[in-house]
């Protein structure tokens, strides 16, 4: 990592460093189930925050792995009102 990056993304500059390929929203479901580290500085309620070399993992397709068949089934079953 270069001296002038940053080093952690909260969820609206995660969106931006991805060019809005995954939503606000998807990344939260994403880090709710589990398949995106991130982690609150300040405790509850505090804001939530994401390692930049793990949104670049996720978007790499590495460890933190992404299938989007399932993710988009369930962001069409969420907006249908099926859990």
């Amino acid at each position: 990592m270069k001296p002038n990056e940053v080093a952690y993304f909260d969820l609206t500059a995660a969106s931006a460093f991805t060019g809005g390929g995954l939503s606000v929203r998807t990344l939260r479901r994403l880090i709710a189930t589990g398949r995106l580290p991130a982690f609150r500085p300040g405790g509850p309620g505090g804001k939530l925050l994401i390692r930049r070399r793990d949104l670049e993992s996720l978007i790499e397709g590495s460890p933190a792995h992404l299938d989007l068949d399932r993710l988009v089934a369930e962001a069409v079953a969420e907006m249908r009102g099926k859990p």
